[in-house]
């Protein structure tokens, strides 16, 4: 896959099961590591058990004493419904990384009002930029004591799902609704708000008969002690009420009403025998892209999440979020002042791979395209009558505030397969090039739905932590829209995997060393604060021969990115 791991590797999930614990709310078991069964006691804090108004720091937050599982086809699918809270001081973490080949440092600020103390997680502890390495265990016992399963996974104190638990912390959420990122970013923070709490990620599934369960949730002693839980306070233990899916829902028909066809910029069940769950949502928006994200597969588009769509909070780190109501502004020539514009930027290609598609070979390969700030990139469409194109305008805003405009070029309605919305043109540029740098062929995608598919850099200033939660609307469109606005928030970037008739045509192309040569904003169209990083390179090597080609990609700063964990 594209991304390093982020709360959890991906859930091993069942073709019709799965579409039923979707309905219900419920996922699979994550990918996670086996650890060794045991059947010694755990000490563990009463379910129901809140703090109190004085202790302060991070503590389970109250849990029912019985959560209930679902059982479908001899497995059962599992959650604990346990949260961790911040009681009295939020707590903010930071993962970064010098280069794509170092490994990510983890910070925890502990915030008590206007005091902020930081600390520097060991390196035992850190799992990339994913969390704490190992921090979660699961375990199910059974009646006799007996334990059917023991997993831990990588902790992290971020979620979709937040939850208040005292009327004097933030009125709303500020971190993003995940942890990691992939092979090329540089920062992520997640954290939990004062007066918060987010819900663990404790979604498995076990194959057995037995009813009569009981489910411990355990952070690990290394990270608790980093966190600063009480030696009395790492374990919650629930019993398990094991209910049949088929009496609730019908299992013969949700299969087919969760199943559709995936649209460009819109959360989809993914390709093949795996659905798509509550956790790739929350993959998708880290790392996620405008198609598959396998290497010459010859599947088509399975398009991510547009995280303007989803449902969210009210409030984000960035200073974009615009006021409700205001007048629009008189587009404009005049230049745009600096702290109003974008800067955007690409990163080298990865994920490359070969495919044979309509009888031709392929070089595919993922393209991101990103906004390190000061503000957001925000390009607005309106129709020309009934012919199918937009005049499209960059809006430029300065501490949430639209402050001026101007006319930037076209969007057209794209018909193809799997898309069927509008593409603002000439967003960034895909090329095969000799390493003297003379032109070989082009890729067949020339035009983008912009949407933030991945955080590459939230520490930049101006970045946007939450860009579901902005205001600022990011959508498609259909074949009657009239208008539609597309943004690429400051810290975010766009992936698209260019496969099929998007991939680099292969035909008449020698064997021999080549470099992808993506820019971003070639023509100059937009607006932005430089354009001395708009263009990236990716040495490839070609080989094999018609029907059977071969791409060798050698590392990038020493990282190999063509693995697939």
């Amino acid at each position: 896959m594209t991304a390093l791991r982020l709360s959890r590797p991906s859930p091993r999930l069942l073709t019709m099961g799965v579409a039923v614990v979707l309905a219900l709310g419920l996922l699979g078991e994550g990918g996670a590591t086996n650890a060794t069964a045991s059947a010694a006691p755990i000490a563990t804090a009463p379910a129901d058990a809140a703090p109190t108004a004085a202790q302060r720091g991070l503590r389970f937050a109250p849990a029912a004493s019985t959560v209930e599982a679902y059982n479908y086809d001899g497995f059962v699918y599992f959650d604990s419904g346990v949260w961790m809270a911040a009681y009295g001081e939020g707590y903010e973490f930071w993962a970064k990384k010098a280069k794509p080949s170092a490994r990510a440092t983890l910070t925890k600020t502990v915030i008590r009002g206007d005091e902020r103390t930081t600390t520097k997680a060991p390196a035992a502890i850190v799992d990339g930029l994913g969390g704490f390495k190992k921090g979660l265990t699961v375990q199910v016992t059974d009646s006799t004591g007996k334990v059917l399963i023991k997993k831990s996974r990588s902790l992290c104190l971020s979620g979709m799902e937040r939850q208040r638990v005292e009327p004097t912390g933030n009125t709303e959420p500020i971190y993003p609704m995940f942890c990691g990122g992939d092979w090329f970013t540089k920062s992520s923070v997640s954290g939990i708000e004062q007066g918060w709490a987010t819900k663990l990620d404790t979604y498995f599934e076990l194959k057995t008969t037995r009813k009569n369960l009981r489910m411990t949730v355990t952070i690990s002693d290394p990270v608790a002690d980093f966190l600063g839980l009480p030696a009395t306070g790492r374990s919650v233990s629930q019993r398990v009420k094991v209910i049949d899916e088929c009496t609730v829902v019908d299992c013969g028909e949700v299969g087919d009403a969760l199943l559709g066809a995936p649209a460009e910029g819109f959360s989809t069940l993914a390709e093949g025998d795996a659905a798509s769950t509550h956790a790739d949502q929350v993959r998708a928006m880290a790392s996620g892209a405008h198609g598959t994200h396998g290497a010459g597969d010859g599947a088509g588009s399975s398009h991510r999440a547009n995280l303007f769509t989803l449902q969210g909070g009210s409030q984000e780190h960035g200073g974009d979020h615009p006021a409700l109501g205001q007048p629009g502004s008189k587009p404009s020539n005049k230049a745009p002042a600096e702290d109003t514009l974008p800067d955007l930027q690409s990163l080298p290609a990865w994920q490359i791979g070969i495919e044979r598609s309509s009888g031709a070979d392929r070089l595919t390969f993922n393209a991101n395209e990103w906004n390190a700030g000061p503000a957001p990139l925000v390009v607005e469409g309106y129709r020309k009558g009934a012919a199918e194109v937009m005049d499209a305008y960059q809006f430029f805003y300065r501490d949430g505030k639209e402050v001026g405009s101007t006319k930037t070029g076209k969007m057209k309605y794209h018909a193809a397969p799997e898309h069927d919305h509008w593409h603002f043109l000439d967003f960034a540029s895909y090329e095969l090039v000799k390493p003297d740098g003379t032109l070989v062929t082009t890729s067949g995608k020339q035009s983008w739905c912009l949407a933030p598919t991945n955080a590459v850099d939230l520490s930049v200033p101006g970045a946007t932590w939450r860009p579901e939660a902005t205001g600022l609307d990011s959508t498609c469109g259909d074949r009657s829209a009239l208008w539609l606005r597309e943004v690429l928030p400051v810290g975010w970037g766009d992936t698209y995997n260019q496969t099929q008739t998007q991939a680099f045509k292969l035909t008449g192309v020698k064997n021999g060393t080549y470099q992808i040569k993506i820019t971003v904003n070639p023509n100059g169209s937009l607006h932005e604060l430089t354009t001395d990083n708009n263009v990236s390179y990716r040495t490839v090597v070609l080989g094999g021969k018609p029907g059977k080609r071969t791409v060798t990609v050698p590392p990038y700063e020493g990282v190999d990115t063509e693995i697939v964990n």
